[in-house]
């Protein structure tokens, strides 16, 4: 059962903060809709949101982009901006009450929920001509980083918007969620990660987020990574540049002496991934308006660039369309004060069967082109909805080898990517396929594989295999990308290493390597990498290359001495005095790099 969301009827929840666990703050039948059509209406928009929130009533709905042009009149053509998607520059729905209530989107739909085909405003050369433009303005000292974006549009029939925003809360169950019916066929979908701000008993909070690390294979390598985050100077620099600015931000807002960096440095785990994470705090000055607030913090600089009024002019120049909602601020203000606001990233609107869906990277001196638009296409994703599955290969010799950790890989991405899981059922399956493929009756070894669809329906499969012996290798002249989440999980989602496979068994090969979009070696088809180096030190990729963690990449990292983590260049590869690849079926194998590549 799905509780209907009526036109008007907003909805926030994950990571949004709520008085009673597992319940969203829920806001329906508006008394008002305030909409700011035009940045000469700023000033009375905010006073009108003022005034009702004065007399007792609870606000909820977004803030565009575009309206921070407002906030600096002297410095942008207002006639010219506009919300976007033919949307109000902001909107605000205005309400008696406020309900805390089950979430409306627990319900899990069939498979992985409705694809679609992106198509992307920009073109790879007019990506890289744009990039040119903000370089120059780089060189020339006029602004340091440029939050560069466009927009990916795609048909979206009607009920399509309900069903995708069940399926990207099941992926994404920690985001600062919200769901927003605007009527008239339109709708705002948002999973955020990111807060903006939030104010209660007269103190703001902004929580800045730079610096990430992937999640670990197992409990030992994860810790390894959190830590190695929680130490790295690069991130902890990169992040204190963004706590100054928004000290300052705050500076302009609060009660003198009363902004501090409470925490530094903090590092949060998350389904996918390890984030650092400051927290600067402020008493606010009393009285402060609405306007006044927004117009010290609004646009978050994390979308803009810096300085932020300089990169937001390039970007008024340079960018194809209007950001509208996204990278706007999506949220809730109560009476008695307390406020809650994301960041509009990973978000979306729905108007008129057509869905729009912005993404884009920050650019600075010596940003790589081809990577950033890379990661722009990546970003996108998340929308696709490209159906897969998840699977584990097994050695059976007797019984299943590893089985605990298999099964806990598959938990740890069930729960990551939404799919159901039950460890129970999965381990009598194996069980009953044992004897069902008469593999404890005839003995030998089996490549036995596993796997799970979103649903929870699980098959097995297993196939007769040899003893391990020396491998020969190639090169993909294909490159991966680091930054891709889903290396990081054992999915069906491998079509491009299965046929770069394909290609290296073809001439001859066994094996083919990768390397990521920094020149880095990473991973095997089907293998991890190991090198043992002429000082006798054995080393394998990190994580942070953009690879798999396999289970026995793990346990050579737990067991071996002088075995560790560090990143490979082909060079180092080649000059290792001895190369060797492994997985959990085969075990360690020798391995001989031969200089040929597969495109």
């Amino acid at each position: 059962m799905t509780t209907r969301l009526e036109p008007g009827e907003l909805r926030f929840g994950g990571a949004f903060s709520g008085q009673i666990p597992g319940r969203e703050l829920s806001f329906s039948y508006p008394v008002e809709i305030i909409r700011l059509e035009r940045l000469e209406e700023l000033v009375p928009f905010f006073g009108r949101l003022q005034e009702r929130l004065v007399q007792g009533y609870a606000l909820a709905g977004y803030i565009g982009y575009e309206a921070g042009y407002g906030f600096e009149s002297s410095s942008f053509d207002l006639r010219h901006a506009g919300g976007g998607e033919g949307i109000p520059l902001a909107w605000f729905g205005v309400y008696r009450d406020v309900e805390y209530s089950a979430p409306a989107e627990n319900v899990r739909i069939p498979g992985e929920g409705p694809r679609f085909d992106l198509e992307f405003e920009l073109t790879e050369a007019d990506y890289l001509e744009a990039l040119g433009c903000i370089k120059e303005r780089i060189a020339s000292g006029d602004v340091y980083q440029v939050n560069y974006t466009g927009r990916n549009r795609f048909a979206c029939g009607q009920g399509a918007p309900r069903e995708l925003f069940r399926a990207l809360c099941a992926r994404q169950p920690q985001a600062y969620t919200a769901w927003m019916d605007l009527g008239e066929g339109c709708y705002v979908l948002s999973l955020s990660p990111e807060l903006f701000f939030e104010v209660h008993d007269g103190m703001i909070e902004t929580c800045p987020m730079k610096g990430t690390a992937p999640r670990g294979a197992d409990e030992v390598e994860d810790r390894s990574l959190r830590e190695g985050l929680a130490r790295c100077s690069k991130n902890r620099a990169e992040n204190l540049m963004i706590v100054d600015l928004l000290r300052n931000d705050l500076g302009r807002i609060c009660r003198p002496g009363s902004v501090h960096a409470d925490r530094l440095f903090t590092v949060r785990s998350y389904p996918t991934l390890h984030q650092m994470v400051s927290s600067v705090t402020g008493r606010l000055k009393e009285p402060y308006t609405l306007y006044e607030l927004f117009a010290a913090l609004f646009p978050c600089g994390s979308v803009t660039g810096a300085p932020k009024i300089s990169s937001m002019q390039l970007i008024e120049q340079l960018e194809r369309s209007p950001r509208g909602v996204y990278t706007g601020a999506l949220g809730f203000m109560l009476p008695g004060g307390r406020m809650q606001f994301s960041v509009g990233i990973r978000t979306l609107v729905v108007q008129g069967g057509e869905g729009c869906y912005g993404t884009g990277s920050g650019i600075v001196w010596d940003s790589d082109p081809q990577e950033e638009f890379g990661e722009c296409r990546l970003k996108a994703a998340i929308i696709t909805g490209k159906q897969f599955s998840l699977f584990e290969s097994l050695l059976w010799n007797g019984s299943y080898a590893w089985l605990d950790e298999h099964l806990q890989r598959l938990g740890r991405s069930a729960a990551e990517l939404g799919f159901d899981f039950n460890e129970v059922h999965l381990r009598q399956l194996l069980d009953r396929h044992t004897v069902d493929a008469g593999m404890a009756a005839s003995g030998g070894r089996y490549k036995v594989r596993l796997v799970l669809d979103s649903s929870g329906k699980a098959t097995v499969t297993s196939e007769r295999i040899g003893l391990p012996g020396m491998v020969k290798v190639c090169l993909s002249a294909v490159r991966t990308f680091s930054g891709d989440s889903m290396l990081r999980h054992k999915t069906t989602q491998r079509e491009m290493y299965d046929r770069q496979l394909k290609l290296a068994r073809q001439a001859g090969f066994d094996e083919v390597l990768f390397c990521n979009e920094r020149g880095e070696v990473t991973e095997g088809a089907i293998s991890n990498i190991i090198i043992r180096t002429v000082d006798g030190r054995y080393l394998t990729p990190p994580l942070t290359s953009g690879l798999l963690g396999g289970i026995w990449r793990s346990y050579f990292l737990r067991t071996r001495a002088q075995a560790y983590e560090e990143a490979l260049t082909l060079s180092d590869v080649r000059d290792a005095e001895q190369l060797f690849i492994c997985n959990a079926v085969r075990g360690l194998r020798p391995a001989e790099l031969v200089p040929f590549s597969v495109e």
